[in-house]
């Protein structure tokens, strides 16, 4: 037989190119094999990604021979959100009811969400918590929970969405988190694979960020803006544009909707408008991660009526229009 050439590269369903590999000449069967690693060795994120293979005969006799098809990757690093499903790559949600019950709603990848699974008693219901991702290294979405005295604390359920008070965690602080009235996560904004957490000061509206650390904790807070007292809502909203940089979004008091990409250096890009008039009625707005299945990052939001609503995300930064999936959930004290 011919000596061949062998490429192989896979990519995500967004369809960025996240890894090609060229081989050396071989005869006979061609052999190859993927661990879930980017071409540096560190792990790509769970979800399906499409492969396509090259081979080139080696006396350049004949066209290349091609094949193609998709695989679904696990047990690497967790999708934004994913908290329940062991690594379905699908976004859930949290729900903590007044009475202290915290329960996940498992995303079933058509835009909705289960019942409520994995539920557990005895927290306060004046904790905020916030799904993190993976801060500690274990390969399972991490939760930070503010308690009302100003501590904040890293739990590390397993990948199954086991979460309890008497859960293992890491404090990151006793005191002092309650001076923000924001906190949430875009993601990676930083460029070295870990969650990062933005925090905006209650009274002076100042934005910092707290880069994620090799030691499953945070680093010492860095000013961003002096003054983002003009929005009402700040969204860590995951990846909006496909280039596995974490984003922002922030709805003003006249409900004008803005997005802030992520450049990768721990800052981000000047604002751009995504919508006017949206989300006058919204008291909840969560940058959920992939509900649909289609790799983009999706957002829900519930409305002062109880609905619940979805807004696909297009990949370039921008939303469909929403569609309502669910009422009654007027009863949670925290959607998260």
């Amino acid at each position: 037989m011919a000596t061949l050439v062998r490429r192989l590269r896979q990519r995500r369903t967004t369809g960025k190119v996240v890894d090609t590999r060229t081989g050396g000449e071989t005869r006979g069967q061609v052999k190859v094999g993927w661990f879930g690693t980017d071409a540096k060795g560190a792990f790509l994120t769970n979800g399906a990604y499409d492969w396509t293979l090259s081979v080139t005969p080696a006396d350049g006799v004949g066209a290349p021979v091609t094949a193609s098809g998709t695989v679904q990757l696990f047990g690497a690093a967790p999708a934004r959100h994913d908290c329940i499903g062991g690594g379905d790559a699908l976004g859930d949600l949290l729900t903590l009811s007044t009475s202290g019950t915290l329960a996940f709603r498992q995303g079933l990848g058509k835009g909705t969400f289960s019942t409520k699974v994995g539920s557990s008693t005895g927290w306060a219901t004046a904790n905020k918590v916030l799904p993190f991702g993976d801060l500690s290294g274990d390969r399972c979405n991490d939760m930070l929970v503010r308690l009302n005295s100003g501590a904040l604390r890293a739990y590390k359920p397993n990948c199954y969405g086991t979460l309890e008070p008497s859960t293992a965690y890491t404090s990151l602080g006793t005191s002092g988190w309650n001076q923000y009235d924001v906190l949430t996560t875009p993601g990676d904004i930083s460029g070295d694979g870990r969650p990062d957490l933005i925090a905006r000061n209650t009274a002076t509206g100042t934005v910092y960020l707290y880069k994620g650390t090799s030691t499953g904790k945070l680093s010492a807070r860095v000013k961003l803006y002096a003054n983002w007292k003009t929005y009402k809502k700040v969204v860590g909203a995951g990846d909006l544009n496909g280039d596995g940089i974490g984003d922002l979004l922030a709805q003003d008091k006249a409900n004008n909707l803005y997005r802030y990409y992520g450049k990768g250096n721990g800052t981000f890009a000047a604002r751009v408008k995504v919508a006017a008039n949206w989300g006058a009625t919204y008291n909840v707005v969560v940058g959920v991660g992939d509900i649909t299945g289609d790799g983009r990052a999706d957002l829900v939001a519930r409305d002062t009526a109880g609905n619940l609503y979805r807004q696909n995300g297009t990949g370039k930064g921008s939303f469909a229009a929403r569609v309502k999936i669910a009422t009654g959930w007027q009863g949670y004290k925290g959607i998260f």
